[in-house]
C-alpha cells in the first residue's frame, strides 16, 4: 500500500472508531502524528509555514469571528452560503469574504462545496460558538499583541526575563502601565471574552476529581463533623476558585461526604455568581491577605500560582500555610508541572504567554520544590494525569 494511501487508511480508523481513545494513547498518538510531519515537511517548508503563513491563519480565525463568518454558515437554512450571501448578512466586502474564505477553506475551518459556496465543518461549529468566539478575541487583541511586540520588548531590555507583573511585553503591547488583571477591569468586554477563554480550558482540561487520589489523600483520615461546629471541619476551600467549577465537580463526585465547601474570590467576582448549590459558601477574600479559613482538610488551587512569579507566589503561599493546621491540612496544586525534558508543545507555548502577559511562567518539578521549600513546605509530593496535563503538587504541613 502507499504511504498516502496507509496514512488515509490510519486517519479512517481513528475517525470511525467506536469506542473513545483514553488520554494517554491520544496524547502519543498526537505526538507520533507531529513526528511524521516532521519527517514530511522539509525544513524550509516547515519555517515558511510557521513564520510566513501560521499568523495569517490567526488574522483570519479572528476577522471570521468578527463578521460572523462561522455562526452564518452554520445557520444558512440551505446548509451551506456562498460569499454573496454572507456579504449581504454581515455587510462585509465580498472581495474580502472571498480571501478570507478560502485561507478557512484550505484549514479546514470551513467545507468549500461549490465555487464561492461553503459549508460547516466540526471546526465550524467549534469556531461559531460563543465560548470559543470570546476565546478567540480575548487571545487574539490580547495575547496575540503581546507576543508581536515581545522581540522589542526584549531587545530594549537586554534580553531578560521580565521583572514583574508591570513590566512585560504586554505593557508595551497596550501602551498602559497597568497589570494585566488590572487593565482587564478596565476594559469590560475583553474582561468578558478572558472569563470565556478560561471557561473553555476548564472544560477542555481534564478534572483532578476524576483521576487523582481524592479518597486516600483528602477524604481518609477527615474528621466527622459535629453538630456544634459551626465554623470548623471544612474540607475544601478553593481559593481563588472564580465560579466554583471544580468545587461543583467535587461536590457531583462525592455527594455524601462531610466538610463545608468554600469557593473563595475577589469581591467584585464573588457578587457575580448566580445559582449557588447549597452545598457550596462563597467567601470574597484576596489571596494576598491571611487567609480567613484555619484548619481546613484541603486548601485547593488551580491557575493561580503561575500568574505570579516567585515573590507574590511566596506571599499567596505564606498565607496558606499560616492557616494549615500541621499533620492535618493539605495543600492541592493543580497546574502544570513542566518536564525537565520533552514538554508538549501546549505547555511549552502557555509557558511563554504567560511570561509575556504577566512575567510569570509554568514551573517544573525542580521549580516547584524551590518555591515551596522556600515558605517552609518540606513534605511534597507530585502527581501526573494521563496524558499530557496539568498535574497535582500536594503539600502537608509539618
Amino acid at each position: 500500500m502507499a504511504l498516502a494511501d496507509e496514512i488515509l487508511s490510519l486517519t479512517q480508523q481513528v475517525r470511525s472508531a467506536r469506542e473513545p481513545i483514553d488520554d494517554d494513547t491520544r496524547a502519543k498518538a498526537i505526538k507520533a502524528a507531529r513526528g511524521l510531519l516532521e519527517a514530511l515537511v522539509p525544513p524550509p517548508e516547515t519555517v515558511i509555514q510557521d513564520v510566513v503563513l501560521n499568523p495569517v491563519v490567526l488574522m483570519a480565525l479572528r476577522l471570521g469571528v468578527q463578521i460572523g463568518v462561522f455562526r452564518i454558515i452554520r445557520d444558512h437554512q440551505a446548509g451551506q452560503a456562498t460569499t454573496q450571501e454572507i456579504a449581504e448578512q454581515s455587510g462585509a466586502s465580498p472581495v474580502l469574504l472571498d480571501q478570507i474564505l478560502r485561507l478557512l477553506a484550505a484549514t479546514g475551518y470551513v467545507l468549500e462545496t461549490g465555487v464561492q459556496t461553503y459549508g460547516p465543518s466540526a471546526l465550524t461549529e467549534t469556531m461559531a460558538s460563543p465560548v470559543i468566539e470570546g476565546t478567540t478575541r480575548a487571545c487574539f487583541d490580547i495575547g496575540n499583541f503581546c507576543t508581536t511586540y515581545a522581540p522589542e520588548y526584549f531587545r530594549r531590555n537586554g534580553n531578560q526575563f521580565p521583572t514583574s507583573a508591570l513590566d512585560t511585553p504586554f505593557q508595551l503591547a497596550k501602551n498602559t502601565q497597568l497589570s494585566y488583571f488590572a487593565w482587564l477591569d478596565e476594559n469590560a468586554s475583553l474582561a468578558k471574552d478572558f472569563q470565556q477563554w478560561m471557561t473553555a480550558k476548564l472544560e477542555a482540561s481534564p478534572n483532578w476529581v476524576d483521576w487523582f487520589d481524592v479518597e486516600g489523600v483528602i477524604l481518609d483520615g477527615l474528621r466527622t463533623v459535629q453538630p456544634d461546629d459551626a465554623d470548623g471541619n471544612v474540607l475544601l476551600v478553593d481559593v481563588g476558585g472564580g465560579d466554583g467549577h471544580y468545587v461543583h465537580a467535587f461536590n457531583r463526585k462525592f455527594p455524601n461526604v462531610g466538610g463545608r465547601r468554600i469557593v473563595q474570590d475577589l469581591p467584585h467576582v464573588v457578587s457575580n455568581i448566580a445559582d449557588v448549590p447549597e452545598s457550596t459558601e462563597l467567601m470574597a477574600y484576596d489571596f494576598f491577605e491571611p487567609q480567613p479559613v484555619k484548619g481546613a482538610r484541603a486548601y485547593y488551587l488551580h491557575w493561580i500560582l503561575h500568574d505570579w512569579d516567585d515573590k507574590p507566589a511566596r506571599d499567596i503561599l505564606t498565607n496558606i500555610a499560616a492557616a494549615m493546621e500541621p499533620g492535618y491540612s493539605r495543600l492541592i496544586i493543580n497546574e502544570q508541572i513542566v518536564p525537565d525534558r520533552g514538554c508538549d508543545f501546549a505547555t511549552a507555548c502557555l509557558g511563554i504567554m504567560m511570561m509575556v502577559q504577566v512575567g510569570a511562567l509554568e514551573r517544573s518539578e525542580q521549580q516547584w520544590r524551590a518555591l515551596l521549600t522556600s515558605v517552609g513546605f518540606t513534605d511534597i509530593s507530585f502527581h501526573q494525569p494521563p496524558g499530557n496535563g496539568e498535574g497535582i503538587i500536594v503539600v502537608k504541613k509539618s
